[in-house]
């Protein structure tokens, strides 16, 4: 038994391919007031703006992503240095930096939760 829905339209689209796509027009749900010819006449109303939040948000995007995620220069002088033992960490400077991502992570955190 095959199945039908009711106001399909049953025309294809051609895709360019040596494939077809079905056409499906927009009817209203079963036991819906709206006719035919109401529902041709209307016009969409709906509208999207994008806030300048919206806009500096996908900018930083776009450059976080342009950036690469390891500086290789860096890895390798810094591999060389491992090896050559003339690398020496600052205990003092890696703590300070771990209090201070502490701190943002602690702070973004009550923004988000406001």
């Amino acid at each position: 038994m095959a199945n039908r829905i009711q106001g399909s339209d049953t025309g294809s689209i051609d895709t360019g391919a040596s494939r077809t796509v079905e056409r499906l027009k927009a009817v209203a749900p079963a036991g819906s007031p709206t006719t035919a010819s109401s529902a041709q006449s209307s016009t969409p109303s709906d509208s999207v703006s994008i806030t300048d939040a919206a806009r500096s948000m996908a900018s930083l995007q776009d450059a976080v992503a342009g950036t690469p995620e390891v500086d290789a220069g860096r890895v390798a002088a810094l591999s060389n240095a491992i090896q050559q033992g003339q690398y020496i960490p600052d205990p003092a400077k890696i703590a300070d930096r771990l209090l201070q991502l502490e701190s943002d992570l602690s702070a973004a955190s009550r923004r988000q939760k406001s």
